[in-house]
């Protein structure tokens, strides 16, 4: 039985959460995927090298994931009693891949899982963003649109901006040492949303926002060994992370008009050429009119025009 959740995985589509974890977990690993589903991930983690234990709340759905699992551990995360069957174990890399935001307490469901990093471990996160655009543009015209999957999952419990998740990251005892967006452009996902649905200064100021294009973020984090150098770095690597998201927006929004310009120039000259081609065809009809009418009447008629 496979997850609704299940998705096929193409790793080298950079925007792409899976991708982005993938990436981020790389390869001979320990790894505990915290929600794995029915496997989507675990299969490539797995025929890349890594051991992967799998928790899954679902018994039927875990099954499909089983044989790529060194294995599986059917519980709730929000179930303290949980951690338990996990006493004494250790992993490189811990995933929440769009989990967090289905617990009821994902602060203490990381805090828990920070245990259980070897000295060099990371935990790995994806999370919707709730600050896209479109929802935006949704609140404005008063709706909230719940739907089976995506930024309004209607499984969602929490939901999290940029500032609120690594927020509780640090409250978690991790530092963030990368992060990566998921982008999807404004009107372009589930929400539904169109261009009518918003005039043009409020959604100027809408798209003003950093991330009002980011779909999903996705954080990997080490754990805070209190040394104020990881801090600076994470603070310095966030920040820098930031201004390349907005050197990308600039170059979108500088190549999207000169793709406008161009458009504009070609309107321009093929309005030139059929001018051209006009002026060629009203010469051509002179020419003809010189031609059969007798001069006389020409000189008359230039004459009558003062010409």
């Amino acid at each position: 039985m496979l997850s609704h959740y299940h998705s096929a995985i193409d790793p080298e589509n950079e925007n792409n959460s899976h991708a982005c974890i993938l990436r981020m977990v790389g390869f001979n690993k320990r790894v505990l995927e915290a929600g794995c589903a029915s496997g989507h991930v675990s299969e490539i983690l797995n025929a890349r090298g890594c051991s992967v234990v799998g928790v899954e709340i679902d018994p039927m759905v875990v099954r499909s994931a089983e044989q790529w699992l060194e294995r599986a551990i059917v519980g709730d995360l929000d179930d303290e009693s949980l951690w338990l069957k996990l006493e004494g174990e250790t992993f490189d890399a811990i995933l929440f891949g769009d989990v967090l935001e289905h617990l009821k307490d994902p602060l203490r469901t990381l805090r828990e899982s920070a245990k259980h990093l070897r000295p060099s471990g990371v935990v790995i996160i994806s999370v919707p963003n709730i600050a896209h655009a479109d929802v935006k543009i949704a609140l404005l015209n008063g709706t909230f649109p719940y739907g089976e999957s995506g930024l309004l999952d209607s499984t969602h419990v929490h939901f999290f901006t940029k500032g609120s998740l690594l927020e509780m990251v640090h409250q978690a005892g991790l530092v963030p040492v990368e992060v990566c967006r998921i982008t999807a452009p404004v009107f372009t996902t589930e929400i539904g949303v169109q261009r009518g649905d918003i005039d043009d200064q409020v959604l100027e100021k809408v798209l003003d926002d950093r991330e009002s294009e980011t779909y999903q973020f996705v954080i990997k984090a080490v754990r805070d060994d209190g040394a104020r150098a990881i801090e600076n770095l994470s603070a310095d690597l966030v920040g820098l992370t930031d201004k390349l998201h907005d050197q990308s927006r600039q170059i979108g929004a500088l190549q999207a008009e000169h793709a406008a310009l161009q458009a504009k120039f070609e309107a321009l000259q093929a309005k030139n050429e059929a001018d051209v081609q006009q002026l060629t065809h009203a010469r051509g009809q002179i020419d003809t009119v010189k031609r059969l009418v007798p001069s006389p009447i020409l000189r008359f008629a230039r004459r009558l025009l003062g010409r």
